[in-house]
């Protein structure tokens, strides 16, 4: 644009000067006194007035072309800071939403031990062991809170002192012990392949415990609508080639769409009324950041298998 304007003021500055030239009264000579010279000298200046008019009009356009452009420039840059500004405010949304959705299942699980536990000890006969049992169940879900808490932080802060040698089979039995009532309740039942030989593998135990946690509470909600045939969850464990394990779960639930197969693990996409399109994602990030591998492939006759690849120690 910059090179158009000077071009446009040389070619004005050319243009005064041949008017100056024509216009002037020049030296006195016969040739002025010819007859059709001030014809001649009256055309070219009208020529001149028409293309400085035109000119004019060229550079005016060109003027306001150029603050047009700069207006909507800066109109698309605003537009892109408010999309930026509400992109991070919904992500801050869904990752809040999430945080929530793996609290309020140690703290709904308190509630009901709690309850529990006050009706075992309001009988005319206080039954101390359950109530004492329902209290034990308490004080586990409270630490298993603490805990999810502490493997946030340790998320965001990327701390690596959390990091210890694990046996992945102990890591899935402990979840499997916190989801028992929620497993029984739902009708769900779990078949254990695990391998006795596997190599242990450096990992947080909290983190790798919320992987497991949300693959198996999407297992059962994505069996909870089955009543045609059995709600099962096989679990099971082996080495991977070249050294490392892998884990799988495989529901018989309503399987996933082939055409969404390759999107389950994209940042707020989700094929649930109620889901936050944030659980696989973070699940994949977790295990991405011990080195591994999380994939999803349609399990056989029914449902979706879970993969889980981690490397061994070293």
């Amino acid at each position: 644009m910059r090179v158009h304007s000077n071009i446009v003021i040389v070619g004005l500055g050319w243009l005064i000067g041949a008017a100056v030239v024509l216009a002037g009264p020049g030296p006195a000579s016969a040739a002025a006194n010819e007859p059709g010279v001030p014809e001649q000298r009256s055309g070219l200046l009208l020529l001149l007035a028409v293309a400085l008019a035109v000119q004019a009009i060229v550079i005016g356009v060109l003027i306001a072309k150029t603050r047009r452009m700069r207006r909507a420039e800066l109109a698309a840059r605003a537009h892109l800071t408010e999309i930026a500004q509400m992109n991070r405010l919904a992500a801050a949304g869904e990752l809040s939403a999430s945080i929530s959705h793996e609290i309020k299942q140690p703290l709904a699980a308190i509630a009901a031990n709690a309850n529990a536990a006050m009706r075992w000890l309001s009988r005319a006969t206080p039954d101390m062991g359950e109530a004492r049992a329902a209290l034990e169940r308490i004080v586990g879900e409270a630490h298993r809170a603490s805990d999810v808490i502490g493997g946030i932080r340790a998320m965001f802060k990327k701390d690596s002192e959390e990091k210890a040698l694990l046996d992945v089979n102990n890591v899935v039995r402990k979840v499997f012990d916190l989801l028992r009532s929620e497993l029984q309740k739902n009708e769900v039942v779990v078949e254990y392949e695990l391998s006795p030989e596997l190599p242990r593998v450096v990992g947080d135990q909290v983190q790798l415990q919320q992987v497991i946690l949300n693959l198996v509470m999407n297992a059962i909600d994505a069996m909870s609508l089955v009543t045609d045939r059995p709600r099962s969850l096989r679990v099971s464990s082996a080495r991977h080639d070249p050294a490392g394990l892998i884990l799988t779960l495989e529901d018989s639930g309503t399987g996933i769409d082939p055409e969404h197969i390759d999107r389950i693990f994209e940042p707020f996409f989700t094929t649930k009324s109620h889901g936050m399109g944030l659980g696989l994602s973070i699940c994949r990030s977790i295990v991405e950041a011990h080195r591994g591998q999380l994939m999803a492939s349609l399990a056989c006759p029914h449902g979706t298998a879970f993969q889980v690849i981690l490397p061994a120690d070293g």
